[in-house]
């Protein structure tokens, strides 16, 4: 079966308006606990979208204009394989679906596509994939340093490695977020974005938490990686199939997975925007 965009897209997703301010857009990320949404000008058309990394990339950028970008976008009664071909072009999670009038009607992730890679390619070998892209880092690493290499490094999920270069645990930057004990209004505060009307999701705060460490100079406690890192996370293997990677992501809602050779070696990392290019074979 060949399905079209709207077959499988989430519909009607929040938007918000341009022009806005940047710490206006961070309210919404935060109370709806979402991770980037489609922005509209006055005539309610599609003007762009903008993302939690987005603003990190941009911390000192106040207007959302400056911030957004204005990316492809995808029509409804387009076939998934062409959304999919967007999404790996662009390198990035978040697809807007439009309708004739260049309004927003859905928006996609790669998360939409997970049923449909499993119902087609389930018993492809991760291994055919050959999209292992990975950045390791050592066990003793200070926490400050890591959240550092995943600034520059712009990759926010790290294999872990002992003394040996043998595959320990995984740390990404919510598992700093979830380390680290601060007063969410103290943090919003500082970010220059409190407002006690808002209901503050303390989840939706951790959405954008590497923009508000940035934003706040807040200093993340002297410890090395180990002592936070997810010790025996899920994981696959190079002679894993896509079905059981689907599995995990979808069981676990992770956008990566580590992936191990047969001897337990680190092999590189699986993410879900790189499944959808099976769409391109």
């Amino acid at each position: 079966m060949n399905y079209k965009v709207k077959e499988i897209m989430t519909r009607n997703p929040i938007t918000y308006a341009v022009p806005s301010s940047v710490s206006d857009v961070i309210r919404v990320l935060i109370k709806n606990n979402v991770t980037g949404v489609p922005l509209v000008g006055k005539d309610n058309k599609y003007a762009g979208i903008i993302t939690r990394r987005d603003i990190f990339y941009n911390p000192d950028e106040s207007q959302t204009a400056l911030v957004m970008r204005k990316a492809n976008t995808i029509r409804e009664d387009d076939y998934i394989e062409e959304a999919a071909k967007e999404i790996t072009l662009q390198g990035k999670r978040h697809l807007v679906v439009t309708n004739e009038n260049e309004e927003v009607t859905g928006i996609l992730t790669p998360q939409n596509f997970l049923n449909v890679v499993k119902e087609k390619y389930s018993n492809t070998k991760i291994k055919e994939l050959k999209v292992f892209d990975a950045f390791p880092i050592w066990e003793d690493t200070p926490l400050a340093v890591a959240l550092i290499a995943m600034k520059l490094s712009q990759v926010f999920s790290f294999p872990v490695l002992d003394d040996n270069a043998k595959f320990v645990g995984l740390i990404t930057d919510r598992d700093i977020f979830d380390k680290i004990k601060l007063s969410s209004i103290e943090v919003l505060s500082e970010a220059g974005i409190a407002d006690d009307e808002d209901p503050w999701s303390w989840e939706g705060i951790r959405n954008v938490f590497t923009y508000i460490i940035e934003k706040s100079n807040i200093k993340v406690p002297k410890i090395q990686v180990k002592e936070i890192m997810v010790k025996d996370p899920f994981r696959v293997y190079l002679n894993s199939t896509i079905g059981d990677a689907v599995n995990l992501m979808a069981h676990g809602n992770y956008n990566q997975l580590p992936i191990l050779t047969g001897h337990g070696e680190i092999s590189g990392m699986l993410y879900d925007v790189e499944l959808l290019k099976v769409f391109n074979d």
